[in-house]
């Protein structure tokens, strides 16, 4: 198989996820959703009757274009000219035009918003990516990349970003003098990165979802729960079993004031499948909310047996135990960090603040090495390097 990997160096890919966060007297943090769904969940009585249900765009809305959108991408990409190019690479021609002076704003938009306004958040690229593809007959697939998210908080809301590369395949072709075929496509990766970690595949299904759940944060964020929770209930009748899906709408019960119901869905989702570091770190948070320490505990115990390939949301989780001081727990899961992504630095400082909590200077300092070693850039080299001078004066 023939396959030609080309990057889009232009923007992030970005979905928001939400998560209410700990007790008012700490600090506020969250742990990213998993972008994932499973055939192995059983059907859960998710819906509740305090909402009242506000219709919300359908699917054919999102990747909807208006004919002068049409008409001016075909125009491009029927362009005699060039059509001795393949299409995969014509489209990603145009993107790259197209996208010059376009505005990042953090509006979530449909492909006709994104077309029209030349403006929009990262989905919005990505939606009107697929409405392009979708025209001339374009196979779109989506793949996880698990990278460093960028946080935000507002209104006791945490969002979080993350990425999808966007595969874009031409028409398999037949070598007749092999009599086989081969493929090839364009990878976009609107945020590529030398420490990026490639997750799994998006399932379209997954993929649409995330609209929904761009425009739940901001209702959350502005509290409009009857609105969030329609789009929630949109992003169900796609995919209903999406960790990611039901996650959010524990947030948005939790947020509401109904804990019962929130719970049944951490619940159902860590009984009935292979877990999520997700949502168990949101449950460990809700049960210590209602003064359940001791049951938070036990949950908390769970975490080494969860399966989850971003390194990052190890990362986070072992912050999390390290600000509640729950060191011994902390080291192991930074451990885990490093064991899946060896060459992020931050986990080797992570370890070596707690050996340094736990004691073990010998070990806090050869942490410390290993993270200046590794430092992304100058400055994080000379802050490590500081803190490395530290504990050698120091012990």
């Amino acid at each position: 198989m023939n396959e030609m990997n080309w990057i889009l160096r232009l923007i992030t890919l970005s979905f928001l996820l939400l998560f209410m966060t700990g007790c008012a007297n700490q600090k506020n943090l969250s742990i990213p959703a998993d972008n994932q769904s499973t055939s192995t969940l059983e059907y859960i009585n998710w819906q509740s009757d305090a909402y009242t249900l506000i219709e919300v765009p359908q699917v054919k809305d999102i990747f909807y274009l208006n004919e002068a959108s049409k008409q001016h991408f075909l125009t491009f990409y029927n362009e005699p000219q060039i059509q001795t190019i393949d299409g995969h690479k014509r489209l990603y021609n145009y993107l790259e035009h197209f996208f010059s002076g376009f505005t990042y704003k953090g509006d979530t938009y449909n492909a006709d918003l994104a077309s029209t306004k030349h403006a929009g958040n990262c989905l919005s690229l990505a939606i009107l990516t697929k409405a392009y593809a979708s025209l001339v007959g374009l196979k779109v697939e989506y793949r996880k990349v698990n990278s460093e998210p960028v946080y935000s908080r507002e209104n006791d809301i945490m969002t979080i970003s993350s990425h999808v590369q966007t595969h874009v395949y031409a028409p398999a072709k037949l070598d007749n003098r092999k009599s086989t075929f081969f493929f090839s496509k364009v990878i976009i990766d609107y945020f590529p990165s030398s420490r990026s970690h490639i997750g799994g595949v998006v399932e379209n299904v997954d993929f649409e979802s995330m609209y929904y759940h761009n425009l739940a944060a901001k209702a959350l964020i502005e509290e409009n729960f009857d609105y969030a929770y329609s789009l929630l209930a949109a992003a169900m009748q796609l995919s209903p079993n999406n960790i990611e899906t039901l996650n959010t709408l524990a947030v948005l019960y939790k947020k509401s004031g109904n804990h019962a119901l929130a719970e049944s869905l951490y619940k159902y989702v860590l009984q009935h499948s292979k877990g999520s570091v997700s949502v168990l770190s949101n449950y460990v948070i809700l049960l210590r909310d209602t003064g359940r320490n001791n049951e938070a505990t036990s949950y908390e115990n769970q975490y080494m047996h969860i399966k989850d390939d971003n390194p990052y949301r190890w990362y986070d989780v072992a912050n999390l135990a390290y600000e509640q001081k729950k060191y011994t727990l902390a080291l192991r899961l930074f451990q885990k960090t490093t064991d899946m992504a060896p060459y992020l630095p931050e986990s080797f400082y992570g370890q070596a603040k707690t050996h340094f909590k736990l004691g073990n200077a010998t070990k806090a300092k050869s942490a410390m090495r290993k993270a200046a070693e590794l430092a992304y850039t100058p400055k994080d080299e000379r802050r490590y390097n500081s803190k490395l001078q530290v504990l050698n004066d120091s012990f």
